[in-house]
């Protein structure tokens, strides 16, 4: 499935994105916002505005940067903190500026739109990344690019030279990538598809749509799984067959 390139633009994508919030929370305010007098007829939509707002800035910079980059511990400290700053800041607006005491309902609201929010950029994200061209198995004699014994990627703003021999496997995350040496782990803006074509061939193979493994860090296989240490990763059902031909003989 493929979206729109219009919705590659971050502004168009934000726009659309905010003017279907504001469409469905006014067709289900149709009837009331006549009997509301002065500001509290537009209050609802500035509400979520700056909450659409939030949400942007949840997604972008504390999920992206935070939790896609393996600062779990961060991301989830920093997401408490906020959230519960913004319940509480919700319940004083409320209760001092429109005289509202029951902000339980509101206060929920506000979590849910969050996590929802969030749903829906982990879908897009999803639906950014390339997908498998007819589902069809990779080629069991793939070219054998020259081998630098080296794997360069921009982490963090910095290049980064990381040494084929260290890398242990390499994970798909959406548009990025989580290598994992024993010493780190680097995240990376890169599709799986891009690392495959950099990474020497006879070293490394891709076991499923996402994840390549370096054969000579194997402690374990069978038919369905791979083990690199205590790290099981699977082997997709496409690439069952390549996967087994790899390994003949051995």
């Amino acid at each position: 499935m493929q979206r729109p390139r219009l919705l590659d633009h971050f502004i168009i994508r934000n726009l659309v994105g905010l003017g279907a919030l504001l469409a469905v929370h006014f067709i289900t305010d149709w009837n009331a916002i006549d009997h509301r007098p002065g500001f509290s007829k537009v209050s609802p939509y500035l509400y979520l505005l700056l909450l659409y707002g939030w949400i942007v800035f949840h997604n972008r910079i504390l999920f992206e940067r935070l939790f896609l980059h393996d600062k779990k511990a961060v991301y989830f400290g920093w997401l408490l903190v906020l959230m519960v700053l913004g319940s509480f800041n919700m319940n004083f607006v409320l209760y001092t500026q429109f005289d509202i005491t029951r902000s339980l309902p509101f206060i929920v609201n506000f979590w849910v739109y969050t996590v929802t929010g969030l749903g829906v950029y982990i879908t897009y994200r999803y639906l950014s990344a390339p997908t498998m061209i007819s589902q069809s198995l990779p080629p069991s004699a793939p070219t054998i690019p020259e081998e630098t014994g080296y794997f360069s990627c921009m982490v963090d703003g910095a290049r980064q030279t990381i040494a084929c021999a260290d890398i242990l496997y390499v994970e798909s995350l959406e548009n990025y990538l989580k290598i994992f040496t024993n010493q780190k782990v680097y995240v990376t803006r890169l599709t799986l598809k891009e690392a495959e074509e950099r990474l020497p061939k006879r070293q490394f193979i891709r076991i499923s749509r996402s994840a390549i493994i370096n054969r000579t860090h194997i402690d374990r296989k069978d038919a369905d799984a791979i083990w690199i240490g205590t790290k099981e990763l699977r082997i997709g059902k496409v690439y069952k067959r390549y996967v087994a031909e790899q390994f003949a003989g051995e």
